[in-house]
Parts: C-alpha cells; sequence; structure tokens
C-alpha cells in the first residue's frame, strides 16, 4: 500500500513540473514540492530501486529552474545525495550473480 502512494505522490509531482511558471508563486510552489519529496523521502528509501529515476528527474527538473532560490537549490542536492545513497545502499543489497529466491 505504501508503495502506491508514494508513486502516486511523485507521479502527481511529475505532472505538475511542466505547469511551473515564473510567475511569483513559483518560488513556493518549488518549496513546496522540496518539503513533499523531504517527508516522503523515509518511505522512499523501501522502494528506491522503483522511485529512483522520478524522483532524479523532479529533482533536475527543479535544480535547472530559474526560479529555484540558490538555499533551495542547496536543498536539491542534498536531497539528490540522499536518493543516491538510498539508491546504493539497496543497490549493494542485491548481488545479480547470486540466484534471488522466488517469493
Amino acid at each position: 500500500m505504501t508503495l502506491e502512494i508514494v508513486t502516486a505522490i511523485i507521479a502527481l509531482i511529475e505532472q505538475f513540473l511542466p505547469l511551473i511558471g515564473t510567475s511569483s508563486a513559483t518560488t513556493t510552489l518549488i518549496q513546496t514540492i522540496i518539503d513533499a519529496i523531504t517527508k516522503i523521502l523515509p518511505l522512499v528509501v523501501d522502494f528506491v530501486p522503483t522511485v529512483y529515476q522520478s524522483l532524479k528527474n523532479i529533482i533536475s527538473a527543479l535544480s535547472n529552474d530559474p526560479s529555484t532560490t540558490s538555499a533551495q537549490w542547496q536543498s536539491l542536492q542534498e536531497l539528490d545525495a540522499q536518493v543516491d545513497a538510498a539508491f546504493e545502499a539497496a543497490a549493494k543489497d542485491v548481488d545479480p550473480d547470486v540466484p534471488q529466491p522466488v517469493q
């Protein structure tokens, strides 16, 4: 159930990205997205192989948005590092040369 909720939130954020404009509300919207990702990140750690690329795309899009403040950019870089670390941790637990048990 948690995976479905996490992927739904991420999909919703991805749908909003193209709508981010250049109005004064853009910086607030970017902060809201950063806050949402920060809050769901502990849940995402368990599913990082599934949502990794989506999170990387969101972080990249916001990092490259001209409305992103330097503080927001720094927060995004920290989130990026956390997502990468979670992915690396999950990847080391899966050795592609070792047969995985069938569940």
